[in-house]
């Protein structure tokens, strides 16, 4: 159980890291083209890689069990990123970021009442704090000139649209971990985002350079491995401990955002990252308390 757990901490950070790097990346594209365009590219890119690796030939091996729930999946999947691509043209990847995060706040507590889990104190605890620091990092754009304004108005408009899609992607996603196998959600995922966004690409499409080429296929690559990242730890511990720690992407986002794009931070963001990180360092050590204490009840009950 600990080991799982373990697991599942490493495969959320590690998509936190992931999603961080293909928003970066998701800014570059979307000033330069439409991001129905790269949507669409990207998945098809994921499909193909998908199919030619866990195919071998066989429709058997990727075969998926419940076709109608991909389906819906990749109808959230694009509008989702699509809503993303557009918010990181009025706000900073650290902003977009931080309103992603209503995305764990949302999808705990709903997960309380759909799949009947019962979450620890600390993880609503962990869920505060956090939104906490997301509104420190955001109250500098809040108090700004009125033209700054609009623009966090009109990104506000995107992003928290992207939130309540991903809400019912993280629920439908749980719905699919516990029915279906990794791999034809590798497969069907980007497939059918790729036909849903085939009618609109054909109509804003536009020729690519190199780099913009370049960057879609990193940006596909960077797809699969994400949905295999979430997809394993939503399989090893509850979605409402997982959730707050998407809120280490805070730190990432920060990070890639100085380095590539120079977004810097007010001494009142800083403070509220730091929050963020904090917060979500001591969750994932509150997990691990808990871990312990369950294995030592185990053996007593065994010794017993």
């Amino acid at each position: 159980m600990a080991s799982k757990e373990s697991a599942a901490v490493i495969w959320m950070l590690s998509d936190s890291l992931i999603l961080s790097v293909m928003l970066l990346i998701g800014g570059f594209l979307g000033k330069a083209i439409s991001p129905f365009q790269v949507v669409f590219l990207v998945n098809v890119i994921a499909a193909f890689a998908a199919i030619i690796l866990f195919s071998k030939g066989k429709w058997e091996n990727i075969k998926p069990q419940k076709m109608k729930l991909h389906i819906f999946r990749g109808l959230l999947g694009v509008s989702s990123t699509i809503c993303l691509f557009y918010a990181l043209q009025y706000l900073s990847l650290a902003e977009v970021t931080a309103i992603n995060f209503f995305v764990p706040l949302i999808t705990s507590i709903l997960s309380v009442f759909i799949f009947r889990e019962k979450p620890k104190a600390y993880v609503y605890i962990a869920i505060i704090l956090n939104l906490a620091g997301v509104m420190m990092l955001l109250s500098p754009k809040l108090m700004a000139s009125q033209v700054t304004q609009q623009n966090l108005y009109l990104g506000l408009i995107f992003a928290l649209s992207a939130v309540a899609i991903l809400v019912i992607y993280n629920i439908n996603l749980k719905k699919i971990g516990n029915a279906e196998k990794v791999v034809p959600q590798m497969v069907f995922a980007p497939l059918y985002s790729a036909i849903i966004l085939l009618p609109v690409a054909i109509f804003v499409w536009k020729p690519l350079d190199t780099n913009s080429a370049l960057l879609i296929m990193l940006y596909g690559g960077l797809l699969i491995t994400k949905l295999a990242a979430r997809f394993f730890a939503f399989n090893k511990s509850d979605l409402s401990k997982l959730m707050p720690l998407e809120y280490a992407q805070i730190l990432f986002s920060s990070i890639l955002g100085y380095i590539f794009l120079q977004q810097t931070q007010t001494l009142l963001g800083i403070a509220g990252i730091v929050l963020i990180v904090l917060s979500s360092i001591a969750h994932v050590l509150f997990m691990h308390f808990e871990r312990n204490s369950h294995t030592k009840n185990m053996k007593g009950i065994t010794n017993d």
